[in-house]
């Protein structure tokens, strides 16, 4: 898995997203029946997604038949799909509910993606924050092999609030949280996440002499 974490990081660090009114516009012409408004929209969230999707499920094919099931949707419906607030977070919520639909026979793939399962804790501090916040500074394979660590529902969360820019209240609505619940579940990823960063970090140096 490693590689594969350290490549889907490499895309989603790039956000590649427009601004919100960018993808209004998008979306109103896609209403409308404009392909090429269509090919922009599928082209500007479909790695994003595919992203997302790999955190949450190993099975590539999977997860591109997930997305291709999503746009293909929303094209057949174009004529009669309304306007929504938010075009990121209407297209992650479906292909959430889309993917997870699609592997919930598999009881393995979730087996530790049981909010129960999370401890309750504090917000994260200004610290533990800086540890995503700033890329330049901190090695992103060692954030790539903490990512590899922490559970499904951890890296799910991280990857939501800081590779994709979601709000608190968009990732509960995702995720079936309540806002509170997805905070207090970033708190834990995030501290989770600095411990193993912390220990790379020591065996690196361990190696190096």
């Amino acid at each position: 898995m490693g590689t594969s974490v350290n490549l889907f990081i490499s895309k989603s660090l790039k956000k590649a997203l427009g601004s919100h009114a960018d993808d209004a516009a998008l979306w109103e012409s896609v209403r409308k029946g404009n392909d090429l408004a269509f090919s922009n929209l599928y082209q500007r969230f479909s790695h994003l997604l595919f992203n997302y999707g790999m955190h949450v499920c190993h099975n590539p094919e999977l997860v591109k038949d997930c997305i291709q099931e999503l746009f293909t949707s929303i094209w057949t419906r174009h004529e009669t799909i309304s306007q929504i607030e938010s075009v990121k977070f209407y297209l992650f919520k479906s292909f959430r509910n889309l993917l997870v639909h699609q592997i919930s026979r598999d009881r393995k793939l979730f087996a530790d993606y049981s909010e129960e399962q999370e401890n309750q804790d504090d917000a994260p501090s200004a610290e533990q924050l800086f540890i995503l916040g700033d890329t330049s500074m901190i090695n992103q394979k060692r954030v790539s092999v903490g990512l590899e660590k922490i559970s499904k529902r951890q890296r799910e969360i991280v990857v939501l609030k800081f590779f994709n820019d979601l709000s608190y209240k968009e990732i509960a609505d995702i995720m079936s949280l309540t806002p509170a619940s997805a905070h207090n579940l970033l708190s834990k990823a995030l501290q989770c996440l600095r411990v193993v960063v912390k220990i790379t970090l020591i065996f690196m140096v361990i190696g190096a002499l």
